[in-house]
C-alpha cells in the first residue's frame, strides 16, 4: 500500500522539471497582469453621442403610429417637427415589402386608403397620397400621379397602365358645386361609365349604396372590366328590381377590359379569372402546349371543355 502511495505521489525528474517551469511562468503572467495598468494605458470610450441617441429614442414616438401621423400632419408646427420622424418614403424603406401587389383598373381620384395599399404602396405612402388629396390636390393626367414622391418611376411605368381618368369629372364638380349651393337646380344625372368610376361615383347612382359599390369595384377588378352592363346582375346582391333602378344610368365601355394573352398565359393565372374553373383553365393551357398557339381567340372553341355558352362568356376578355 506504501508503496503504491509513493508512486502515486512521486515525479519524475522530467515531470519535476515541467512543473517548476510551469509555475514560474503563471507568476510571471501574474505579475504583469497586475502591473500592466501602470505601463499601458487604454483608450477611453466616449458614449456622449450614444446617451444622446438613447434620449432622443426615449422622446421619440413611433413613426408607424396612425394617431402621431395624423397629430402633426395638422400641426402648425409641423415644418418644425417634421425631422423628427421618417418620411413615408424613409419608412417605407426601398425593399420593404408589405404584402402582394394586386394591380387592377383605378382612378386615382378619390381612391381609398386600402386600394392605394393594395396596388402595392405601404401603408404609410398610401396615408401620404391621402394628405395630397386632403390639402386640394387632384389628379388631371395620368403623368400627376408620378409628380407624388411616394411614387417612384419604376412604380409609375408599372401603375401607369391600369390608371383610369374618367371623362365625367366635369359632372364631379358640378355636383360638388350643387351641394356647397343647395337652393340652385340640382344637375341632371350623368351616365355612369362602370369600368372607370370608382365607388364613391357609383354611389351617386340610385340604388348604388357604399357597400354595394364596393362589391362592383371589387368584381370588375376580378373580371378585367364590364363589357356589357348586364354582367352586374352578377354581383352578390344585385336582383332584377335593384338592376332596373341602375341599367338606366350606367354604361359600359369595353375598350377599357384588361385581357388576357391566351397564348402566354399559365393556369396558375388563368384560374382566377372567374368564368373559369380551374379545370378548365388548366385545359385551355395544356391545348395550346399540345397543339400549338392559337390562331385566334375562335380557336378555344377546339378546347373540349369550351361549350358556345361559355365561349360567349369568356371570348371579349381574350386576346392572342
Amino acid at each position: 500500500m506504501k508503496s503504491e502511495l509513493r508512486e502515486l505521489f512521486s515525479f519524475t525528474a522530467s515531470e519535476r522539471n515541467g512543473t517548476i517551469v510551469l509555475l514560474i511562468l503563471i507568476m510571471m503572467l501574474s505579475v504583469f497582469i497586475s502591473l500592466q495598468g501602470k505601463f499601458i494605458s487604454l483608450p477611453k470610450e466616449d458614449f456622449t453621442q450614444f446617451d444622446a441617441f438613447l434620449a432622443l429614442v426615449d422622446e421619440k414616438p413611433s413613426a408607424d403610429s396612425i394617431e402621431y401621423a395624423d397629430k402633426y400632419s395638422n400641426s402648425n408646427s409641423f415644418e418644425e417637427k417634421k425631422d423628427k420622424f421618417p418620411s413615408a418614403s424613409e419608412e417605407a424603406g426601398q425593399h420593404s415589402v408589405f404584402h402582394s401587389k394586386e394591380l387592377f383598373n383605378f382612378n386615382p381620384n378619390g381612391l381609398p386608403v386600402d386600394d392605394w395599399v393594395r396596388l402595392g404602396l405601404s401603408p404609410a405612402q398610401a396615408r401620404s397620397v391621402k394628405n395630397f388629396e386632403t390639402k386640394g390636390g387632384s389628379f388631371k393626367t395620368k403623368e400627376d400621379v408620378k409628380k407624388l414622391f411616394v411614387i417612384s418611376e419604376e412604380r409609375y411605368r408599372e401603375l401607369e397602365p391600369f390608371i383610369v381618368l374618367p371623362e365625367n369629372n366635369k359632372n364631379q364638380n358640378a355636383s360638388a358645386q350643387n351641394a356647397k349651393h343647395p337652393n340652385q337646380n340640382p344637375p341632371i344625372p350623368s351616365i355612369i361609365e362602370l369600368n372607370t368610376a370608382d365607388s364613391s361615383l357609383l354611389t351617386t347612382v340610385k340604388g348604388i349604396g357604399p357597400v354595394f359599390a364596393k362589391r362592383i369595384v371589387t368584381y370588375r377588378d376580378r373580371l378585367g372590366g364590364f363589357h356589357s352592363k348586364e354582367q352586374l346582375m352578377e354581383v352578390f346582391g344585385m336582383d332584377a328590381e335593384k338592376y332596373a333602378l341602375v341599367k338606366e344610368w350606367v354604361k359600359t365601355d369595353s375598350t377599357y377590359i384588361r385581357k388576357i394573352n391566351i397564348n402566354t398565359v399559365e393556369i396558375s393565372e388563368l384560374k382566377k379569372f372567374p368564368y373559369l374553373t380551374p379545370t378548365v383553365a388548366a385545359a385551355l393551357v395544356n391545348y395550346r402546349k399540345s397543339h400549338g398557339n392559337y390562331k385566334s381567340v375562335a380557336g378555344i372553341r377546339s378546347c373540349a371543355l369550351i361549350n358556345e355558352a361559355l365561349y360567349k362568356k369568356v371570348a371579349p376578355y381574350f386576346t392572342i
